[in-house]
Order: structure tokens, then C-alpha cells, then sequence
């Protein structure tokens, strides 16, 4: 799926398939139309943690950064240097997974990710706390 100027591996998983009305398919639309509003929110999610020691950001961050001062300017350009590396939508997960779209961001270099799950319920993105390994 074109993210940007990058091609990120993204997979569509449908649990129900009976289930899948207009209303999931103008929702998944929405998603593969506009792939800056769940990247926004992700990436305000993982700034939100990077200055939170133990979360996973934050360990990114610290190896990225090195024992650099931290800084406003330091932290937009962590989050700036993200990169998405894979996107996973399911839009009908019910009860079973709240996930509606996850997504993976690295560095280029990097052997960790940070995963980001945006759930179909109102709390808000959340920014999984152990990084993943890379591929």
C-alpha cells in the first residue's frame, strides 16, 4: 500500500465475512483514502510516550537519540523520522479484536518497531509497551 513516498506491506483481514456491510466498506474506504489520519494519530500516540520512561517509545527513542538532551525539537524529529512499516486493517473484529487498523513504525536501521493499535472504541490509540522485532 503506497504510505507516503514508501510501499508498506498491508493486510486486510476480514473475520466475518457475512457481517460486512456498506458501513464497514465506506469505514475501510475512509482508512485507504486517507492514510494520514490513523498516521497522524499514531504517530501523536508514540509522542505522547517517547519522554515516558519503560515504553516502548521511549527505548526507540533513547537508542536513537543516544544521551542527547531532550528537547521538543529532538522529540518531533524522532516521531518526523519514523517510518511506517506495516499495516494491519480489520474492520470487523467485534468483540473478539477491538483493533481496527494496527500499525508498525521503525527507523531506518533499526531491529525494533513500536506497534500502535487504533481500537474501534473511543479510548484512543494505544502504543503496545515492548517493541518488536524488525521484519
Amino acid at each position: 500500500m503506497p504510505f507516503g513516498s514508501r510501499l508498506v506491506p498491508t493486510r486486510l483481514e476480514i473475520d466475518y465475512p457475512g457481517r460486512l456491510n456498506e458501513r464497514m466498506i465506506e469505514d475501510l474506504d475512509i482508512v485507504l483514502e486517507h492514510l494520514d489520519i490513523p498516521d497522524r494519530l499514531a504517530r501523536e500516540a508514540i509522542a505522547r510516550d517517547v519522554l515516558r520512561d519503560g515504553t516502548a517509545p521511549h527505548r526507540l527513542f533513547t537508542s536513537w537519540a543516544g544521551r542527547t538532551a531532550v528537547g521538543t525539537e529532538v522529540v518531533a524529529s524522532f516521531v518526523a523520522a519514523l517510518r511506517p512499516t506495516h499495516m494491519l486493517i480489520t474492520p470487523d473484529g467485534g468483540r473478539v479484536n477491538r483493533d481496527r487498523v494496527v500499525l508498525r513504525y521503525g527507523l531506518d536501521g533499526a531491529r525494533d518497531e513500536v506497534t500502535v493499535r487504533l481500537p474501534s472504541s473511543p479510548t484512543g490509540p494505544e502504543v503496545d509497551r515492548t517493541l518488536r522485532r524488525a521484519g
